[in-house]
């Protein structure tokens, strides 16, 4: 008996692995805007098109900002604009359409950093998770919402999105 639950736990530990292993290979897009001389300007729209195949698929949409070590504030405030076919609704399943403005938090109150810090840049991530998109194009539009006409010390942002797999 022993032995027979020693061989059920390998073989569960060798699936789990694998689905670890495909998750990382299973991009559908993935792109990266760079801000010249580490200034984001107002005027500057990053614009990505990301081609769904239709496949009825959830997907996680990530937003990687990095800015670097120099950055004085906690955070940054964004506006993210999606325009695209809209899908069936799906219970449960938030439409990722239209214009919302997101935080996304850099640093705590005591000025510690919140992403990873690589050298003297910082990255930090914004998930939209678990959205539903349809077969087409969708066009993520992305405006800084801060007060400032530049942006100081901001160096890019990458947009990744990819099939939640299923659990």
């Amino acid at each position: 008996m022993h032995h027979f639950i020693h061989h059920k736990f390998l073989f569960i530990l060798i699936l789990t692995t694998g689905v670890f292993y495909s998750c990382t290979d299973d991009v559908l897009y993935m792109q990266t805007h760079t801000f010249e001389n580490n200034q984001w300007n107002k005027s500057e729209k990053p614009v990505f098109k990301v081609k769904f195949p239709g496949d009825e698929l959830i997907y996680d949409v990530i937003f990687t900002l990095r800015s670097t070590t120099n950055y004085n504030y906690e955070n940054i405030w964004l506006y993210i604009t999606t325009t695209g076919p809209e899908c069936n609704k799906e219970k449960n399943k938030k439409s990722i359409l239209g214009k919302v403005p997101v935080e996304i938090k850099i640093a705590k109150p005591n000025g510690e950093w919140i992403g990873e810090k690589s050298g003297t840049y910082i990255e930090t991530q914004l998930l939209f998770r678990e959205r539903k998109f349809c077969k087409g194009e969708y066009t993520f539009t992305i405006e800084q919402g801060v007060t400032m006409d530049v942006m100081p010390e901001v160096s890019d942002i990458t947009i990744e999105v990819k099939p939640k797999n299923p659990e």
